[in-house]
């Protein structure tokens, strides 16, 4: 991990200087705070949108891409907000929906729209082995206080179900394609934590732990190539990762 000390006459126009050249990511984690920066574009990861109009109001050139699980869709209250928030572009991770089942014909003309198929799993096979990617599964042990019920749990998951490995939630699936999608960049994140708790400031829904033991364990086995270009807000992100901190700043 590497601190990044801002100077004792920090303002905001001395932080935008320094974070000219830099794509954001937000997500959705209580607590977390927005950079005062003025970013070329921003990726959101489900309700992360909502927090997107702090930079539009900044900025109304700025390019929000909004990624969502394809259960973001289960929620009415999710659609309208994502409605409110008018982002330039949409991104579906689990295949194509029917954009006409939940918009009207204007938001859907005045979008882009796209799809990645199955959570993006394919995408993050270009950066994890077989070997890797289902490691990533046994926070199902490490995170439960009956062990042996965990690992009950994680060969019943293998042998029984065979069901695919867990991989990235959607916060780190939305990293990943910012990293990837602009290369020549620095990448922010904030609202992302790698562990489990309470998804969105606005909801009683929790994140699993042991999702974000996989989190935390495909994070920082990513190529060093793209860990060299993020940077994070949060501090267990950070050590997690071994990546920059950004800390001390005003929202």
């Amino acid at each position: 991990m590497t601190k990044i000390d801002l100077p004792s006459d920090y303002n905001s126009e001395s932080i935008e200087t320094i974070y000219k050249d830099t794509v954001l990511v937000i997500g959705t984690k209580p607590g977390s705070f927005l950079p005062n920066i003025k970013p070329k574009k921003i990726y959101t990861a489900n309700m992360g949108i909502e927090r997107s109009i702090f930079y539009k109001q900044k900025n109304l050139n700025t390019k929000i891409i909004s990624v969502v699980g394809n259960g973001f869709f289960n929620f009415r209250d999710y659609i309208n907000k994502l409605k409110h928030s008018h982002p330039n572009e949409l991104v579906t991770t689990n295949g194509k929906i029917n954009l006409k089942e939940f918009f009207d014909t204007d938001f859907i003309n005045e979008i882009k729209y796209r799809y990645i198929e199955n959570k993006g799993k394919d995408l993050q096979r270009k950066y994890f082995n077989s070997i890797i990617f289902r490691l990533a599964d046994m926070g199902l042990i490490f995170t439960n206080k009956n062990k042996l019920f965990g690992i009950l749990r994680y060969v019943y998951n293998i042998l029984i179900k065979q069901r695919p490995p867990m991989g990235f939630t959607t916060g780190c699936l939305t990293v990943l394609l910012a990293l990837i999608e602009n290369n020549t960049y620095k990448v922010i994140v904030t609202g992302i934590g790698l562990k489990g708790g309470k998804h969105h400031h606005q909801s009683n829904r929790s994140y699993p732990d042991y999702r974000g033991w996989a989190d935390a364990y495909l994070m920082k086995r990513l190529p060093a190539s793209l860990k060299s270009r993020l940077i994070t807000t949060d501090l267990n992100f950070s050590k997690i990762v071994g990546v920059k901190l950004l800390e001390n700043d005003i929202k």
